[in-house]
C-alpha cells in the first residue's frame, strides 16, 4: 500500500504539469508575449518530449523497474519547473516544458507496469483507475488552488512550490519504493530496441491504435489548454472563475476514471464499455458545437460529461495488455503511451494553428471555438469506429518470437 501511494504522489504531480497551462494560459501569454498559436505549442511541447522519452522510459523499467527509473527521471521535472518559474522568454518556457515532460515521462507508465506485476490481470484495470482517482488530487491543485495561488503569488511563485512537491515526491520514490528490478533484465540494448519495434507487428493493437491517439488527445485539448481561455475569451471569465469550472470538469474526470475501472471489473467487457464511453463523450462535444455561447453553466456541465466519461486510457491499455507477452509489457505499455501523448501533441499543435488562423480572419470567438469542438468530436468519432473492428481480447503471447 506504501508503494501505491507514492505512486499516487508521482501521479498527481505529473497530472498537474499536464493541465496547467489552460488555467494561466492568459498570464503566460501575457508575460511572455505568446500567441494563441505558440500557447497551442507550448501546451503540446510536454506532450511531445513525453512521448519521445518512452523510448528510453520503456527500456529503463524493464531493465531497472519502477523505483529508479521514475525516481531518477523526476528531477529532470525540477529542473525544468525551476527553468519555466525563472523563464523570460517563451523559448527558455519551451525548454523547462522539455525538461517537464521528459521527467514525467516514466511515472504512469512505471506505476502500470508495477500493478501489472503485483496483481492479476483480472484486476489491472481497477487498480490502474484507483490509482488515477488518487493522483487526480493534483489534476484538482491545478484548477482554482492553482488559480489562486497565481492571484496572491503570481504563476511564477505558485510554479516554484510545485517544484519543492517535484523534490519531495522524486526523493520518496528513491527512497520509499521497494526495488523492483525485474528478473532477466539483462538483455543489450539493440535486443531491447528490437524487441520495442516489434510491438508494431502486433496486429491486434493496430485498430486500438487511433483510440490512443485521438481519446486522451481530445480530453486533454479541453482540460489542458483551451478550456481556459475558452472561458475567458467567450465568457470574460476572470482567473478564479475559470478555475472553478475547470475544478468541476477535473472532479467528474477523477470520479469517471474511478467509476469505468468499477464498471470494467464488474462487466468484464473492456471492449464495450471504451465503445459507450467514446459515444457518451461524444454528446457533450456535439453540443458545444451547436451552442458555443450558450453559456458558462452550460459549458462548464459539458466539460463534466467530457470528464466522466472521456478518460478510457486505462480500458484501452488493459485492453491492449491482453495482446502482449509479460516480457514485453513494458515496452508495449511505453511504445502505446507514446503514442497517446503524439496524440496530444498533434491535437493541440494543429488547433493552435486553427485557432490562430480564425483569429486572424477575425472570426467572433464562439465561432474560433466551434471549430474547435468540431475538429475534437470529429476525431474522436473516427478513431471509436476504427476501435470498432478491434479483437475483443488477446491471447498474451504476441510479439511471437
Amino acid at each position: 500500500m506504501r508503494d501505491l501511494l507514492i505512486l499516487c504522489f508521482a501521479y498527481a504531480i505529473s497530472l498537474f504539469f499536464r493541465g496547467m497551462i489552460s488555467v494561466i494560459a492568459p498570464e503566460i501569454s501575457t508575460d511572455l508575449a505568446m500567441s494563441e498559436g505558440g500557447l497551442g505549442l507550448l501546451s503540446s511541447t510536454f506532450f511531445i518530449s513525453f512521448a519521445v522519452a518512452q523510448i528510453p522510459c520503456g527500456l529503463a523499467l524493464d531493465r531497472l523497474g519502477a523505483r529508479l527509473s521514475i525516481g531518477l527521471f523526476m528531477w529532470l521535472a525540477v529542473l525544468g519547473t525551476a527553468l519555466f518559474s525563472m523563464a523570460e522568454s517563451p523559448l527558455l518556457a519551451f525548454a523547462g516544458q522539455v525538461l517537464i515532460g521528459v521527467g514525467c515521462a516514466p511515472i504512469f507508465t512505471g506505476t502500470m507496469l508495477f500493478i501489472g506485476r503485483h496483481y492479476s490481470p483480472e484486476r489491472f484495470a481497477y487498480f490502474t483507475a484507483l490509482v488515477i482517482a488518487i493522483g487526480s488530487i493534483g489534476d484538482l491543485l491545478g484548477t482554482t488552488p492553482l488559480a489562486m495561488a497565481t492571484e496572491w503569488l503570481g504563476w511564477r511563485s505558485a510554479l516554484l512550490l510545485v517544484m519543492v512537491l517535484s523534490a519531495l515526491s522524486a526523493s520518496c520514490c528513491l527512497l520509499g519504493l521497494k526495488p523492483d528490478r525485474p528478473e532477466g533484465a539483462s538483455y543489450s540494448l539493440p535486443v531491447m530496441l528490437r524487441g520495442m519495434a516489434r510491438i508494431t507487428t502486433v496486429r491486434g493493437i493496430w485498430p486500438i491504435i487511433p483510440m490512443f491517439l485521438a481519446s486522451y488527445a481530445v480530453l486533454m485539448a479541453i482540460r489542458g489548454l483551451w478550456s481556459g481561455p475558452y472561458l475567458a475569451e467567450v465568457f470574460q471569465l476572470d482567473t478564479s472563475e475559470r478555475g472553478h469550472i475547470i475544478l468541476a470538469m477535473s472532479i467528474a474526470l477523477g470520479v469517471g476514471t474511478f467509476m469505468l475501472g468499477a464498471l470494467d471489473r464488474w462487466l468484464q467487457s473492456t471492449k464495450r464499455l471504451v465503445v459507450v464511453t467514446s459515444l457518451l463523450t461524444l454528446i457533450p462535444l456535439l453540443l458545444l458545437m451547436i451552442y458555443p455561447t450558450r453559456g458558462p453553466y452550460f459549458a462548464m456541465w459539458a466539460f463534466v460529461a467530457v470528464g466522466l466519461f472521456g478518460f478510457n486510457y486505462p480500458l484501452l491499455m488493459a485492453h491492449s495488455r491482453s495482446f502482449l507477452a509479460p516480457a514485453y509489457h513494458g515496452r508495449g505499455m511505453a511504445f502505446l503511451t507514446a503514442l497517446s501523448f503524439i496524440g496530444v501533441a498533434l491535437i493541440q499543435s494543429v488547433s493552435g494553428w486553427m485557432m490562430e488562423l480564425t483569429y486572424a480572419m477575425h472570426m467572433p470567438p464562439g465561432e474560433q471555438y466551434r471549430l474547435l469542438f468540431i475538429l475534437l468530436g470529429g476525431a474522436l468519432a473516427l478513431a471509436t469506429l476504427a476501435y470498432c473492428f478491434s479483437d475483443r481480447q488477446g491471447q498474451g503471447k504476441e510479439p511471437l518470437k
